[in-house]
């Protein structure tokens, strides 16, 4: 499969397309090549036997020259950071923008394009919104607005290819001959990642089974915290959620991270019933796991210490997304940090999530856990619900709580080697195979 380029590195590895378009001071074609790295799979020893060219060790895809493409049919691949912004519509006002990411497209493969020798495919995978967040193909103004931009450059609607991460979008049949689906960059990636990374897993090599070991050692022992939560970018759900735990007495209970007060982000609740534990709460900030700095850019993917994993029994994973829309199911690395460290979880995120880890092959916690909560449209009753359910857990004696968590070793071991021995293979398999078929 070839993925064709303007401009390649001098070892071969690819300069990312439309890098010249900004918008709003934002370089939105700036992705660090990440869709590259989602065909790939890569071992523990990755990075010592990698000496150039990250994206070319393990991979179905050849990277060329545009100029060097001679009949070979080939995909154009624009990595964006905003749907919105690349088609030239400020997210949140709706107002037209002065430009869009077709004006950065080579004119060679605007061309290419037109006769059906290329593909031009649009990567939204970090996110994957529903229509009314106004940032995705399930926008109406946005599909509008791509179809008319379309038909100015005279390019086939059949030979775009618009991606992004909300797997609702599969079974959603929209009024476009643009061909569409999901696919799972956060899991791609994670497993990526902590598969060159021998510290963050549980099998495969020395260092790795050392790791398993020490999690085998921790059935001896009482580990001194019922959950972990990790929460460093500060978002309404988050904010609310650790005030919860505050008000609750129950944040002694975890290990939980959460930035001081600052300036770049509004700290307020519009809960009535946390609202007066405010001010107190902002007295005890910040919450700190590690010795990593909360004030710090934010990476999704870091070298992490999973001894936090091994001192505590289960996790609060609070997602990048938590709302009421009923045409968005996005999941992040978050999900699978617990999956991939032996943890079962509680899920602060969109609806539906768990029922999609299910159909997936992953095995949840019912009925010691009360996941009913899963089903429920309205944020704030879904948020009620999953509090009800950490208070629940931290009121029990974690004598109690350490009985049930090795009653479920084959259930989080199912969900861990499910991950790296099926899961993550099927979801790259998917991807490259829908790409073939688009060819």
């Amino acid at each position: 499969m070839i993925f064709g380029y303007e401009r390649l590195q001098e070892n071969g590895d690819p300069i990312e397309n439309c890098l010249d378009f900004v918008s709003n001071d934002w370089a939105i074609c700036d992705c660090h090549n990440y869709f590259c790295g989602m065909f790939q799979k890569v071992k523990h020893d990755f990075i010592q036997r990698t000496e150039s060219g990250e994206f070319q060790v393990n991979t179905p895809l050849e990277f060329r020259s545009i100029k060097s493409i001679n009949d070979e049919k080939y995909f154009y691949v624009v990595n964006i950071k905003e749907f919105a912004a690349a088609m030239g519509v400020d997210r949140v006002s709706g107002i037209e923008l002065d430009n869009h990411v077709f004006e950065y497209v080579d004119k060679v493969v605007l061309n290419h394009c037109r006769i059906n020798k290329c593909k031009i495919i649009i990567n939204y995978g970090y996110e994957g919104f529903g229509g009314d967040i106004n940032d995705s193909i399930l926008s109406p103004t946005l599909l509008t607005k791509l179809h008319k931009i379309l038909d100015e450059y005279n390019l086939p609607h059949e030979n775009i290819i618009y991606l992004d991460g909300n797997t609702f979008i599969d079974s959603k049949n929209l009024d476009t001959k643009v061909k569409y689906f999901s696919y799972e960059y956060c899991a791609l990636d994670w497993e990526r990642y902590t598969s060159m990374h021998p510290s963050m897993t549980y099998h495969g090599n020395k260092k790795s089974i050392q790791n398993l070991k020490k999690f085998e050692k921790t059935k001896d022992v009482i580990r001194n915290k019922h959950f972990l939560s990790f929460n460093r970018l500060p978002k309404q759900h988050r904010f609310d959620f650790v005030l919860s735990l505050f008000k609750n007495r129950i944040l002694d209970k975890g290990y939980v991270s959460f930035p001081k007060k600052n300036t770049f982000w509004k700290f307020e609740t519009y809960y009535q019933d946390l609202k007066p534990y405010e001010l107190k709460f902002f007295d005890v900030l910040p919450l700190t796991i590690d010795d990593i700095d909360l004030e710090e850019k934010k990476w999704s993917f870091e070298l992490t210490n999973n001894n936090f994993y091994l001192d505590s029994y289960f996790q609060v994973v609070n997602e990048n997304q938590f709302t009421s829309l009923d045409d968005q199911i996005q999941f992040s690395e978050k999900v699978w940090k617990p999956i991939t460290n032996f943890q079962p979880f509680v899920l602060l995120g969109d609806r539906f999530m768990l029922r999609q880890l299910k159909v997936w092959g992953f095995q949840t916690f019912e009925p010691f856990i009360d996941e009913s909560y899963d089903n429920e449209l309205d944020k704030d009753k879904r948020f009620d619900m999953v509090i009800s359910q950490v208070k629940k857990l931290c009121e029990m004696p974690i004598e109690e709580i350490d009985e049930w968590y090795w009653s479920i070793e084959d259930k989080i071991k199912h969900n861990y080697y499910h991950f790296y021995n099926q899961f993550s293979r099927k979801q790259r398999d998917k991807l490259y195979k829908k790409l073939k078929e688009t060819l």
